[in-house]
């Protein structure tokens, strides 16, 4: 091989490797949240899809700080080891005159009932199997993104 078909190849080479390398740079940096148009039920899913994940960054990104920090308490956390299959978003329901536990205000609320199938190691707070559960979003105003700020059964 001559000096230029050399360097050609080394080239290449190098070109490949910085394109693999900024790859890999964009996969380690933090993803953003959904944006603000996104629906309370896609906002739900993508929780879902973070639980199923064990990615309880990705979960905190789809929450208040209020329930964010409830979450991160939590002995039997989701997030260790459950998987939710034969999940059923179901369509938000309006929560007028909805009352934070925190006690902070938001303009807008809405219940996102979901049911699913529970499987995880530590049955402490919620058994395994078929679970009817929901999710209560919050934002301060339309511009704003869906955030959960409360979830159970009641």
């Amino acid at each position: 091989m001559g000096w230029v078909s050399a360097r050609i190849v080394v080239g290449l080479v190098l070109a490949a490797l910085g394109v693999v390398l900024v790859a890999g740079c964009q996969n380690g940096e933090k993803k953003a949240a959904l944006p603000a148009g996104t629906s309370p039920q896609r906002v739900v899913a993508a929780y879902i899809d973070a639980i199923n994940a064990h990615d309880r960054e990705a979960g905190r990104r789809l929450s208040t700080q209020r329930f964010a920090e409830q979450e991160e308490k939590v002995v039997d956390s989701l997030f260790d080891d459950a998987k939710l299959s034969d999940v059923e978003i179901e369509t938000p329901q309006p929560e007028p005159g909805y009352q934070s536990p925190d006690g902070k205000r938001y303009r807008e609320a809405v219940n996102v009932p979901v049911s699913f199938t529970l499987r995880h190691g530590d049955e402490s707070s919620m058994p395994n199997g078929p679970t009817t559960w929901g999710y209560i979003l919050v934002r301060a105003s339309a511009g704003q993104p869906w955030r959960i700020n409360d979830a159970g059964v009641g």
